[in-house]
């Protein structure tokens, strides 16, 4: 089925295009790039598949820099003006044994034997500004009425990727669409079959689907789904999903690590260090994750804990706290607002808030007869009365101080 459709392509990827075409094949954008642009939405990357086979491909852009990137599954990647382009030969992917990747694939000649293989009718689609769009599964309609269905039958498409089932309800919720209702019942009874996809692509779909705008009520949706990976409660999806509603209607203030946070609300902090620490994130993320765990329900935000909070973590997470705070509904708007103006006044101010910001440092507490233990918790007690205002961030005053107490 084609429809009338002339679709933005950078010139790039119009360079790949026209040299396979030139060249005697067929050649297409297809999936996200084709489902963003009728969307209205800048894609963020594009992918062509083509009827040229992967030898020929390499002849087609000898000239070009090429990183073969999947050349046995058909695939190698244009680099070209900075953007890297996937070029993918039409291919029938074989039986998928460890339900995520096809044991074997076949080059074809046919476009429609390679957009029978995708996983959903809006990411099925091919554009050739030659001949134009080619929806064969109805693609365009499913955009039209914000519908998620596979191609074919949503029991096979998950069986041959668990990892589908996830991305389904990523796709929902990025673009607030709605499973329909083959797809519904299929990702609730094959949900077990994410015990094959590794931790790392769990977390990619996890975190892409929290961001989205449909997330809270993905979450809400299904949060036996949800849950399964995480080996957590449904009830600890439904709560973080009520936090998630409530950013929403507070600007959507919250990011990823917030969100994850939202998950473990009724857990302590180690059990929710620990879930989190199961999909091996970053370090950093880890940590992101884990400070809201340390320091939520935190009772002050006064001038001292704002600026101690500062200095354990990192600026701007006491603004980040409030914004969670709030979405938890412990504290109210007009709370949030006095407080998130006083953390920006104090990062504007550059208040001290760690001993690095200290007038006086350890070389100085040396000479003073210091050392030892002694050197690091006398600049934690200076930075604290500093913090407190109790004396003034001026070497020679606190060399004073440090010298009063002997």
């Amino acid at each position: 089925m084609q429809k009338e459709f002339n679709m933005p392509i950078p010139a790039p990827v119009q360079f790949v295009l026209d040299r396979l075409e030139l060249a005697g094949y067929h050649a297409y954008c297809v999936g996200g790039c084709v489902r963003d642009s009728i969307m209205g939405i800048e894609p963020k990357d594009y992918d062509v598949t083509t009827s040229a086979k992967p030898r020929e491909m390499q002849v087609v852009f000898s000239d070009c820099r090429v990183v073969e990137t999947g050349l046995k599954h058909g695939t190698l990647t244009v680099v070209l003006e900075g953007m890297n382009i996937e070029v993918t030969t039409y291919r029938i992917d074989g039986t998928y044994d460890d339900g995520r990747h096809p044991d074997s694939v076949t080059f074809t000649d046919k476009l429609s034997d390679d957009l029978c293989r995708r996983d959903f009718t809006i990411n099925a689609m091919a554009y050739s500004p030659e001949r134009g769009l080619v929806d064969l599964y109805g693609g365009c309609l499913d955009i039209e009425n914000r519908i998620i269905r596979c191609v074919g039958t949503a029991t096979e498409r998950f069986s041959e990727d668990g990892l589908r089932i996830l991305r389904a309800l990523r796709f929902a919720s990025v673009l607030d669409f709605d499973l329909d209702e083959e797809c519904s019942d299929a990702v609730g009874s094959m949900k077990h079959l994410l015990d094959k996809i590794s931790r790392e692509r769990i977390y990619v779909e996890l975190t892409k689907l929290i961001c989205g705008r449909g997330a809270a009520r993905i979450m809400g949706g299904y949060p036996d789904v949800i849950s399964y990976p995480l080996s957590i409660a449904e009830e600890c999806v439904k709560r973080g999903a009520e936090i998630i509603r409530a950013d929403k209607e507070n600007g959507n203030r919250l990011k990823a690590s917030a969100r994850y946070a939202a998950f473990f609300e009724s857990l302590t902090e180690d059990e929710g260090n620990r879930v989190f620490a199961s999909l091996n994130p970053s370090r950093e993320e880890a940590r992101a994750v884990g400070r809201f765990l340390k320091y939520r329900g935190a009772e002050e935000f006064d001038e001292y804990s704002i600026l101690k909070l500062m200095g354990k973590t990192v600026d701007s997470f006491p603004e980040e706290l409030i914004d969670y705070e709030l979405a938890c509904g412990r504290m109210t708007c007009d709370e949030a607002r006095k407080n998130r103006d006083l953390c920006r006044r104090l990062i504007l101010e550059n208040r001290p808030r760690r001993v690095a910001d200290l007038a006086i440092n350890g070389g100085d507490l040396m000479k003073l007869g210091l050392s030892g233990r002694a050197i690091g918790e006398t600049l934690d007690r200076l930075l604290d009365e500093v913090i407190r205002g109790d004396v003034e961030n001026e070497k020679e005053k606190l060399i004073k101080r440090v010298m009063s107490d002997e």
